[in-house]
């Protein structure tokens, strides 16, 4: 088994797998290249001190160490092939979730997610041998996880949760089988595993009347933080199945939701996940509702006669959750076979739910603070905007939309097109808060405020369909254009540097108008079919001086 250790093992397979989602196909063969040569180099039939001695002296030579580090190296390889194939989508932007995500984990001291596994997931063994792949490879990645073991329906009507929990038991049979189920497909995916069967050394029940414990879970559930900080410490997956002990010192089965959450209080991770057969919550028209923004949602959410009573207890547990939990983390309910498509994409399946910053919609400069503002905007995009920009604005600000904490702004302008049509000129979201849903949720409000608008972006942007993954779109023939200047000061020449914007339900940072025009440039009117600007359409623009194209993006909401 290769087991992960704090720190050191772990950096070096992510720098070694980052390394290879950024490189091409003949680089990423070079970066795991001495493999391949690992069975030949040993030199058969050779024997006595000085020939062991030469042996050492040959280029081609392996020590046990470096046969060791090869053997890591050919496992991230396959790990790391095997991850593209699941996610699916652009290697840098596997990458860029990669890189963010560690360096989050290697920031907490604790666990990087709290993982709560429905018993519906073992009635598919694809679905169990993808998640255990998904599991071995954050190990792997140091990005430590904690599984809790779910109860099914039937076992928690026909024992009650709470419950006794005597061993062999109707209630702890199916419970332990599948613990064994997953700690089997773990270790054949060569994870380190630590099941409890039964957490009676981890999980402590308290009575109603008892006090809160110290280590900050509810009153129901205390945990034992530095047992279960061990076990993560040494390179473990820890599977908690949720049976404890009441102050009785007797054995009693737990609301696994309630240990998700006790579990999560002490642990204080990035993600908290509820990884089902299903997904995430489905609407009546059976589709996954894919954002939750607390608490503004809550209440419209907890009232949906479409919710089950089992996800409507889920939903007011991960509302209180949440509360307990630093601003970067957040929950989501997905499916247990697209764990690290949730993770490592913009291309969510579940439904996530997060704290945000209220967003607020001001019609001009005057309430707003422009130098945070103009922070926010050049450490995003890692650009100075040209001095004149805010000048630029007067007299085409249609409206700017601003979170409270000034981490997402959009600036809006309104240009002589079809009459008057609203131009998304900025689109930001800091860096802390990329991949918590916020530029979802600033999103989905300016679609809610303006009928129509439109924007500009590299028709190779990766980032492209978020905008428009639920509406029909059309693509008109490429025509060309001149080139525009850009609202930034030129920048010296230097290494390109990687998108600030987040995949996972981030938008792209937009191409930007000229700050003189007071009207977006494009082709004349006479070579312009009507077309190029009925809603959804995309314009693909080419000039000059691009080595890409550019599309305009005119829509209707």
């Amino acid at each position: 088994m290769a087991k992960v250790h704090r720190g050191s093992s772990g950096c070096r397979a992510v720098v070694m797998a980052g390394k290879y989602l950024s490189s091409s196909g003949r680089q990423q063969r070079k970066v795991f290249g001495p493999q391949r040569r690992m069975g030949s180099s040993g030199a058969a039939g050779v024997t006595g001190k000085a020939a062991a001695s030469a042996q050492l002296d040959q280029p081609g030579f392996f020590s046990a160490a470096d046969r060791h580090v090869l053997a890591n190296r050919n496992l991230i390889y396959r790990d790391v092939k095997a991850f593209l194939n699941e996610v699916g989508g652009d290697p840098r932007e596997a990458r860029y979730w990669l890189t963010q995500f560690q360096r989050a984990s290697s920031a907490q001291a604790s666990a990087f997610a709290v993982l709560e596994v429905d018993s519906s997931v073992f009635a598919s063994r694809d679905a169990v041998q993808s998640l255990a792949f998904g599991l071995s490879f954050l190990q792997r990645m140091d990005m430590k996880p904690v599984v809790v073991m779910g109860w099914s329906e039937g076992e928690e009507e026909g024992c009650g949760v709470p419950a006794d929990a005597t061993p062999g038991s109707r209630c702890t049979r199916g419970l332990v089988g599948r613990s064994q189920k997953l700690t089997e497909a773990l270790q054949q995916h060569s994870a380190t595993v630590l099941p409890f069967f039964s957490a009676e050394s981890v999980l402590l029940q308290h009575g109603s009347s008892a006090p809160p414990c110290s280590s900050g879970a509810p009153p129901s559930i205390c945990v034992d933080v530095p047992l279960l900080q061990w076990a993560l410490d040494c390179g473990l997956i820890p599977v908690l199945c949720p049976i404890g002990r009441d102050e009785q010192q007797r054995s009693v089965c737990l609301d696994c939701t309630e240990v998700t959450a006790a579990v999560s209080r002490v642990l204080q991770p990035h993600k908290v996940m509820y990884l089902t057969r299903t997904g995430g919550l489905h609407c009546p028209q059976n589709k996954v509702l894919g954002m939750v923004s607390l608490p503004s949602d809550l209440p419209l959410l907890s009232m949906a006669s479409w919710l089950s009573a089992r996800e409507r207890r889920r939903v007011t547990s991960i509302a209180t959750l949440l509360n307990h939990l630093p601003s970067e983390s957040s929950a989501v309910i997905t499916s247990a076979d697209t764990l690290l498509t949730e993770l490592f994409s913009h291309r969510g399946s579940g439904t996530l739910f997060k704290n945000s910053d209220p967003i607020h919609r001001y019609s001009s400069l005057d309430r707003i603070d422009v130098q945070r503002l103009l922070l926010l905007i050049n450490q995003s995009f890692d650009k100075t905007l040209r001095h004149d920009y805010i000048d630029s604005l007067k007299g085409r600000l249609y409206c700017i939309y601003l979170s409270e904490g000034y981490s997402a702004a959009a600036i809006v302008t309104l240009e002589p097109v079809h009459g008057g049509t609203p131009y998304l000129d900025k689109f930001v979201v800091s860096s802390s808060k990329q991949g918590q849903g916020t530029s979802h949720l600033l999103w989905e409000r300016i679609r809610q405020d303006l009928g129509r608008l439109f924007w500009r972006s590299r028709a190779n942007n990766r980032i492209n369909p978020w905008y428009v993954k639920d509406q029909p779109v059309q693509l008109p023939a490429q025509s060309s254009r001149p080139p525009h200047q850009s609202n930034y000061q030129p920048k010296a020449a230097g290494p390109p540097t990687s998108p600030t914007t987040s995949p996972k339900q981030q938008a792209p940072p937009p191409v930007q108008l000229p700050a003189q025009s007071s009207r977006p440039p494009h082709q004349s009117n006479q070579d312009r079919t009507e077309t190029h600007f009925q809603p959804w359409s995309f314009i693909p623009q080419t000039g000059p001086l691009r080595t890409q194209p550019i599309i305009i993006k005119i829509m209707e909401f």
